[in-house]
């Protein structure tokens, strides 16, 4: 790929049915067949995370796919929006961190934030994921090609989303 190539800008997926992105646990750690971890990492449970996870999941996506700045921005977007809602809605982990895996599954991208599950007394209750802002709702809904939030080990709640792998994007 060159500098000088375009994109139309319109993300291009490949028919897979949803169950594929939707897991019951994180696929990459249990090398499962169906996908693989990319990269995974702890960060402070804090505002400066938000642009750090933005950029941690651009190089890795841009490395491993092949793929230039200008073809990772809807990915940045909805990872910028997921952590910002982990931060600002729920409550870090016991070790003060929120942790940020990226998964490859077959022709997508699953991003998955854990935190520590929602704050004590949100309403609708303890064992509820918390909501999406009303922004991030409606980015998700235009953008990913499936997202959703599960109770994860000792009362975490990871978000996840996933995004189709473009055309043109080199695949390991």
């Amino acid at each position: 790929m060159n500098a000088t190539d375009t994109w139309s800008g319109t993300p291009v997926l490949v028919p897979v049915s949803a169950p594929a992105l939707e897991l019951s646990a994180p696929v990459g750690r249990t090398n499962g067949s169906s996908g693989r971890l990319i990269g995974e990492i702890d960060l402070a449970a804090t505002p400066p995370a938000v642009r750090l996870a933005r950029s941690y999941v651009r190089e890795l996506v841009g490395q491993h796919f092949g793929a230039d700045r200008n073809r990772l921005g809807d990915l940045e977007l909805l990872t910028s929006e997921a952590m910002t809602n982990a931060v600002l809605q729920g409550r870090p982990r016991p070790d003060g961190t929120v942790m940020l895996a990226v998964l490859h599954i077959d022709r997508f991208v699953r991003v998955e934030i854990t935190d520590g599950g929602p704050p004590p007394g949100r309403p609708g209750g303890p064992d509820e994921p918390g909501p999406l802002e009303a922004r991030a709702l409606a980015l998700m809904k235009a953008l990913a090609a499936d997202f959703g939030v599960h109770r994860g080990p000792q009362g975490t709640a990871v978000f996840w989303f996933g995004m189709g792998v473009e055309e043109g994007w080199r695949l390991p």
